[in-house]
């Protein structure tokens, strides 16, 4: 059993993962609804999180503190995926002419922690920060290829997607496929419309150190489309695991398609 400061403090930063760029002011019920905690419990954390400036009160509704501005400058300072990252992802966005983007795994969910928008006036919208779900869309698909530990966090996180033998059995396929490949292409997954190609940034070991992935409609980025440039995607994610030393440096760096 974790220590009590260790419980309060994962506690704190779940009502903290409440706020999203979408919902960026909460109430109470809001809060309790999400987390799943004692009202209780809730009412301290909030407290707590006003005392130290990371939470403020605006009427009855509550919103992030400015205060969590001082951490951004030395997490992106300090993160060597992320300085080695932002001129690639860039790169695939003027190659593919799509939005880029660059995620990480946290739990059951991706986080999106860089991002180049499509120049195109119909794009898709990706912003820092951004959580979603592991289960849908490719970069999600990625993480569970190659690592275990995501696959059943995904699964757990949505049971009601998996339950069936013929779910699982199709789950199974389509991960294999990304194995094969080494890239991933998702219709539709989280929005009607919307289709992504993604690839595992290789880690030291098996796991993905973090997912590359592109995002835009159907019209342009169909099953043809990302037949052609899921080899781009992928050499350019092993491109970013070669800058960092995860992989050979003999390994190629992206082509133009």
């Amino acid at each position: 059993m974790a220590e009590p400061g260790v419980r309060v403090l994962g506690r704190a930063c779940e009502v903290l993962d409440c706020f999203t760029e979408a919902d960026p002011r909460l109430g109470m019920a809001d809060i309790r609804s999400r987390t799943g905690l004692p009202a209780t419990t809730v009412a301290r954390i909030v407290s707590t999180l006003l005392q130290e400036g990371l939470l403020v009160r605006e009427g009855d509704s509550y919103r992030v503190g400015l205060r969590v501005l001082v951490w951004s400058a030395p997490a992106r300072s300090g993160s060597s995926l992320l300085g080695v990252a932002r001129p690639f992802v860039e790169q695939l966005r003027d190659v593919t002419g799509e939005s880029a983007g660059l995620y990480v795994r946290q739990g059951a969910t991706r986080v999106l922690v860089e991002s180049a928008l499509s120049q195109h006036s119909v794009i898709y919208r990706g912003y820092v920060g951004q959580v979603l779900p592991l289960d849908a869309g490719a970069a999600g698909k990625c993480f569970m290829a190659f690592d275990e530990d995501a696959l059943s966090a995904a699964v757990e996180a949505a049971p009601g997607r998996h339950t069936t033998a013929a779910a699982r059995t199709e789950l199974e396929r389509r991960l294999r496929e990304v194995r094969e490949r080494g890239w991933a292409y998702t219709e539709g997954e989280r929005e009607v419309g919307l289709n992504s190609v993604a690839a595992p940034v290789p880690g030291f070991g098996t796991v993905p150190e973090a997912a590359l992935a592109i995002g835009g409609p159907s019209v342009r980025l169909d099953r043809a489309e990302a037949e052609r440039i899921g080899p781009v995607v992928a050499a350019t994610a092993r491109a970013i695991a070669v800058r960092m030393g995860h992989v050979p440096a003999e390994a190629e760096e992206p082509a133009d398609v």
